[in-house]
């Protein structure tokens, strides 16, 4: 088996990392590149500034943001009728981001985060640097974010009020970026940084 020396795409200089990490960061020009299908390449990616600034140790997550067409053509559900009335819940149709946590923390956490956040897309602000932060290691490869984008959108279904029967639905991916959201751990607990309703 022959090993590659991976180079930054940027300068040309080797790029190492102490962690599995898919997103290589070049000690000497500073740029950051995506390592997919054993190769580095260039990759979009945005960091948003924390809403506030707080005591606890900043971590920055990674994020895939998949926009996405979803098209149900078909759904019938079964009771629960009433209840998704009251509750007034939200749609999952048309174009749209879809946030699923690419880093390898607590899943209660990554779960409810992709959820939240592709329910009430977050307004954010950007900078342009990390500034001294930790950045949480990526371990997800963009091909399964794309899958888990289309499974949150199966979970949402499964999730409303009554017993889903049928669902047909096209679901295409239009772009995949990515996007380290601020995040504060305290103890073993990792608390979004962002304004969130």
């Amino acid at each position: 088996m022959l090993l590659k020396e991976l180079k930054c795409p940027g300068c040309g200089a080797p790029l190492k990392s102490k962690e599995r990490d898919m997103m290589l960061a070049c000690s000497h020009c500073g740029r950051i590149s995506l390592f997919a299908d054993g190769t580095v390449g260039d990759v979009s990616y945005s960091i948003a500034a924390p809403a506030e600034n707080r005591s606890e140790e900043l971590i920055y997550v990674p994020f895939w943001i998949v926009n996405a067409d979803l098209n149900v053509k078909k759904e019938s559900i079964s009771g629960g009728r009433i209840s998704r009335f009251i509750t007034d819940r939200k749609q999952m149709r048309g174009t749209r981001d879809f946030y699923v946590c690419a880093a390898a923390l607590p899943e209660d956490s990554c779960r409810k985060w992709n959820m939240d956040l592709t329910l009430d897309q977050p307004e954010l602000t950007f900078v342009s640097g990390f500034k001294g932060a930790k950045r949480a290691v990526m371990t997800m490869e963009k091909g399964i974010a794309g899958e888990n984008a289309e499974f949150l959108f199966l979970r949402y279904e499964t999730e409303i009020p009554g017993t889903l029967q049928t669902l047909e639905y096209d679901f295409k991916i239009n772009s995949t970026k990515v996007l380290y959201l601020p995040a504060y751990k305290i103890n073993d607990t990792y608390i979004l940084g962002i304004s969130h309703e």
